[in-house]
């Protein structure tokens, strides 16, 4: 909470408790003055709350010492006005009032709101905490995939790499044995025509 909203949450609180003091001395009925107390009760826990809040991440604020500072007096200044607040409302119910067991009542009523609201934040947080591990899972396996491609597809480039490699040697040696093979041919070729032109000289010399 900034300056500003403890500020106002706090003003909020003080005039729940003057409503309440005002409703109490006219001798009104408690039931009527119950949003009073929820404004009450509500304001003051939202600075109760920061406090400890301010008290575990002092150091996460990102402000200078004197606006933390400033902020830490201010926060501890109303939260321990609105105790002493919440003490004499109580006393007034007690002893103006005589029904102790309206204040019971309050009291039971704010822990167990406090405890449903802690259990839903703990209930969010674990939804939170799983969404987090479910796209950490999903990134690494994300990753895998990708480094599973990037193998796959340097194995493919090998692969492809030494089989032109291979179908190039293949058609080479084609070419050299269709080459020896005309050559053999050409070869023989002249043999028997110098075969037949030795033969054809011999009988022209008889």
């Amino acid at each position: 909470m900034d300056p500003i909203t403890i500020g106002l949450a706090f003003a909020a609180a003080q005039s729940a408790v003057s409503h309440i003091k005002q409703a109490i001395a006219l001798g009104k009925d408690i039931n009527s003055i119950v949003g009073q107390f929820s404004k009450f009760f509500e304001s003051s826990d939202s600075i109760h709350r920061e406090r400890t809040k301010l008290k575990a991440k002092a150091n996460l604020l990102g402000k200078t010492d004197a606006e933390l500072g400033h902020q830490a007096l201010q926060i501890a200044m109303h939260s321990d006005a609105l105790r002493q607040q919440e003490r004499e409302l109580k006393d007034m119910i007690l002893w103006q009032l005589g029904k102790p067991e309206i204040w019971e009542q309050m009291i039971a009523e704010r822990t167990r709101l406090f405890k449903a609201r802690a259990e839903a934040q703990r209930e969010q947080e674990k939804r939170e905490l799983a969404h987090k591990k479910k796209m950490a899972d999903m990134f690494m396996l994300a990753m895998y995939f990708l480094a599973g491609s990037v193998i796959i597809a340097t194995f493919a480039m090998v692969g492809i790499g030494i089989y032109g490699q291979m179908e190039e040697k293949r058609i080479y040696e084609e070419k050299v044995a269709k080459r020896n093979l005309v050559i053999r041919q050409q070869q023989r070729e002249r043999e028997a025509l110098e075969k037949k032109e030795r033969e054809e000289y011999i009988k022209g010399s008889k």
